[in-house]
């Protein structure tokens, strides 16, 4: 728990702990940036379809994202309060909801998927690229959404450089994984766009 007893050491304080926050939030829509470029280079109906998907699904990712940030303030108020004995039930109550939430999120994506991109004038092969790019993201949406619980709550404990540490290391991973999947490489055959969502997936 952090103290402080002066307005600059407030604003110390708060831009020791905003720079991580907004690095960490920079960072994850890096990998839909880094999706969308490296499809790029493997062709034009891949770049498409990945920044049509990209553009999907980022908004959903932000909606849900901001229920599951409510676990900040929630283990804020009890770490303040010198209620520890009650955070970790409000945490894993939080990995419920994020799993409720992934789970939902996928059914209704699987519901409206096709009737979405059908409402679009797309060719065929971009429609195909965009539609197997979010169900290859699909794989890693309850991971991810745990993954933001959790870092919700570290996030409320003032230790916001760990979770700004997971995702500069979780970033190159994602472009490695981009490289072997969009491209074919060390036996994987290129799957170009699609490739894209698998290496996201699996970063997540």
């Amino acid at each position: 728990m952090y103290t402080t007893s002066s307005l600059k050491s407030k604003i110390k304080l708060f831009i020791y702990i905003l720079i991580p926050v907004l690095v960490t939030q920079v960072s994850m829509n890096l990998m839909s940036f880094f999706d969308t470029l490296m499809s790029g280079q493997a062709g034009a109906v891949d770049l498409a379809g990945v920044a049509i998907g990209s553009n999907l699904w980022i908004p959903v990712f932000t909606g849900i994202n901001g229920i599951i940030l409510a676990i900040t303030p929630i283990i804020s108020h009890l770490h303040g309060g010198k209620q520890n004995q009650l955070i970790a039930n409000k945490v894993y109550q939080g990995i419920y909801l994020s799993i409720v939430l992934a789970i939902a999120v996928i059914i209704l994506g699987a519901i409206l998927i096709n009737p979405v991109l059908a409402l679009m004038d797309l060719e065929d092969s971009v429609k195909h690229i965009a539609k197997y790019y979010l169900i290859t993201l699909a794989i890693g949406i309850i991971p991810l959404f745990i993954f933001n619980t959790l870092r919700s709550f570290i996030d409320a404990l003032g230790q916001t450089r760990l979770s700004m540490f997971i995702m500069l290391i979780a970033l190159p991973i994602n472009v490695f994984l981009n490289y072997i999947f969009i491209f074919g490489k060390f036996g994987i055959p290129p799957l170009g766009g699609i490739g894209a969502g698998i290496a996201t997936a699996l970063t997540y």
